[in-house]
């Protein structure tokens, strides 16, 4: 695919400008935290700001940051299977027990999430639901979506939604 122009160019206006002959703050730079919290906003019935945002450098750093930021004695996190191996590689890592629960090849690689209710206990810090999944890549629907997020809220765990694929079209499936 060829980079639009609009980018190409604004490129070439940074280089030029001389603002950026430096490292960059390592949380991003503020512009983009606050288009990424603006363009949030518009689904969200309450407010980001640029300052609850932080960026990575792709989704590889984000992965090795939300373990690390999870990871405490005894922590356990529910893993899809099949899954994006670099999830375990950071959990391994950083001491972060997996529990995997099953993807349903029958249901169209849906998540068990009845199953993930029975894996929880006291030190559950997390489910991670990739969407769509890689490797299976199926994209989950908006009632099943739901359901996890219900399952999650009943079991008070956060939901890590790895959507690096996300706005991609499959088929005729809105994700």
């Amino acid at each position: 695919f060829r980079t639009t122009p609009a980018a190409e160019d604004a490129i070439v206006d940074a280089l030029r400008s001389a603002k950026h002959n430096c490292y960059a703050t390592t949380v991003g730079i503020l512009p983009a935290r606050r288009a990424i919290a603006d363009y949030l906003n518009r689904d969200l019935s309450y407010k980001l700001t640029p300052d609850d945002v932080y960026l990575t450098i792709g989704c590889n750093q984000a992965i090795e940051v939300v373990t690390a930021v999870l990871s405490r004695p005894g922590a356990n996190i529910f893993l899809p299977r099949p899954g994006y191996p670099h999830y375990e590689a950071w959990c391994a890592y950083n001491h972060l027990e997996m529990r995997h629960y099953d993807l349903l090849h029958e249901k169209g690689w849906e998540a068990d999430v009845d199953a993930v209710g029975t894996l929880a206990d006291e030190n559950t810090a997390a489910m991670v639901i990739i969407n769509p999944g890689n490797p299976c890549w199926n994209v989950c629907s908006y009632e099943h979506l739901n359901k996890v997020a219900e399952t999650a809220r009943k079991l008070g765990i956060l939901v890590i939604a790895d959507e690096a694929y996300d706005n991609l079209t499959f088929g005729s499936t809105p994700n």
